[in-house]
């Protein structure tokens, strides 16, 4: 068995060193800030607001995503998605409002 050399074992512990430093500075920067506390709200509150986008469609429609209408039933379908800003205390928080197309009227969300 061939142990590699004091050489190589050096780099490899500098390297280890660099990325667990890195990691520190990052890890203890990111939490002694308001800013990170600030990104969990808004993406928490970005996906609750999504959902509720969603399951607000799905009402709309009478159907879930990817589930077929009903025979002689036009209510409109699915037609990707509209990025759309949202202001909150903490900030604008980015969702994506569903569109939907080919029904009687328009899909208006009540958010």
């Amino acid at each position: 068995m061939a142990f590699p050399s004091e050489a190589t074992q050096w780099k490899g512990y500098q390297q280890v060193k660099r990325c667990a430093r890195s990691f520190r500075n990052w890890h203890t920067e990111k939490l002694n800030t308001n800013h990170f506390l600030s990104e969990l709200i808004k993406k928490a509150a970005a996906i609750v607001l999504q959902e509720m986008l969603e399951a607000e469609v799905t009402d709309f429609l009478g159907r879930g995503h990817y589930e077929r209408q009903t025979e002689g039933k036009e209510s409109g379908y699915r037609n990707g998605y509209e990025p759309c800003k949202i202001k909150s205390a903490e900030g604008n928080i980015c969702v994506y409002k569903p569109q939907v197309r080919g029904s009687e009227e328009p899909f208006n969300s009540k958010l």
